[in-house]
């Protein structure tokens, strides 16, 4: 028995606002945290759902749109997809995944709905629910916070420190303990070994495979088709230009006036240091690129811009055309 949603909001002081079925809008307007369980009893420390059950729909789909999927490096089947996901499922918790909203639950909990397994945007995280066969019986627990970020860090340690021991030796990573779908935990990623699991849309010419379906209430496999055929919006809509994430852009990275390029995203961008062509909002500036070797590359954007430029505790996305970035206003969740 680990802890129930009740208790971790008590101990976070927490004033619980509502709970939604999921896939129900979510009335909290402003900024907080939310709290997806398998259950809508805030008492309830086990939930309904005391073992993991996959979806084959969820793996299939995930197969069709991201073929490259790999397990440590190696391509894998979804049976093995499955179980190793499955190794960081939690015996006796109620609680599946702790998000933040920075401006409002409402819209970011509606983004998670829409988030199709294996896409980037809107609301990537906590992807694993997406696996999950029986998704239309959890529940969606939601408060208002005025610091989302230092409230889910305290939820997760609460988390975290309710697990008993002997549940925790058995998780595939017991280093990194979270609610299931929570992959990015204090300390770093759980080490899941997943790779290639969300599109990466490269040049004109290398299509990604998706599907025409909300979350993983998804038609038949051979009802999936390439994506240049599939009429899209936002940050996934067909350009001849790569489409990168940055990382998480922080406080401290507003204040140092860098905007960081995680090492996966790099690709798109010149391997030496140099300069670029960005834009944003309209305006166009040359701005220094530093590669730092396998570290996060750097685009010295200024404190002008990286005051204003996206969500705290939230990354963006970007196109790029060799020496010529555009900086899109979609967070990339």
């Amino acid at each position: 028995m680990t802890i129930s949603v009740g208790e971790l909001f008590d101990k976070c002081g927490l004033r619980f606002d509502g709970v939604a079925r999921w896939d129900e809008k979510v009335p909290l307007n402003e900024p907080g945290i939310y709290a997806i369980a398998s259950t809508s009893d805030l008492n309830d420390s086990i939930g309904l759902m005391t073992s993991y059950r996959p979806s084959q729909q969820a793996f299939d789909l995930l197969k069709a749109t991201c073929p490259s999927v790999t397990i440590d490096g190696r391509s894998a089947t979804t049976d093995e997809l499955a179980d190793r996901i499955g190794d960081f499922w939690i015996p006796q918790s109620a609680i599946l995944y702790i998000g933040l909203a920075g401006t409002s639950v409402q819209t970011r909990v509606d983004q998670f709905y829409r988030t199709r397994i294996g896409q980037r945007a809107p609301h990537s995280g906590g992807w694993w629910l997406k696996t999950l066969s029986g998704l239309e019986d959890l529940y969606v627990h939601y408060a208002a916070a005025n610091d989302p970020a230092a409230m889910e860090s305290l939820m997760l340690r609460t988390f975290a420190a309710a697990v008993p021991p002997s549940i925790r030796r058995a998780l595939h990573d017991h280093d990194h303990v979270a609610p299931f779908a929570n992959v990015k935990v204090a300390g770093g990623n759980k080490r899941h070994g997943l790779g290639g699991y969300k599109i990466i849309l490269r040049k004109a010419g290398q299509n990604e495979l998706a599907a025409e379906a909300r979350h993983v209430v998804t038609p038949s496999i051979a009802e999936i088709r390439p994506i240049a055929n599939l009429r899209k919006s936002g940050p996934e809509t067909t350009d001849h230009r790569a489409l990168i994430e940055s990382q998480v852009i922080t406080q401290k990275d507003r204040a140092n006036s860098n905007l960081r390029i995680p090492a996966r995203s790099k690709f798109a961008l010149p391997a030496n240091d140099g300069f670029l062509d960005v834009t944003f909002r309209g305006q166009t500036q040359k701005v220094r690129w530093r590669v730092n070797g396998s570290r996060s590359g750097t685009i010295g954007l200024g404190k002008t811009i990286m005051r204003s430029i996206g969500n705290t505790n939230e990354s963006i996305w970007l196109r790029v055309d060799g020496t010529s970035v555009l900086v899109e206003e979609t967070t990339a969740g």
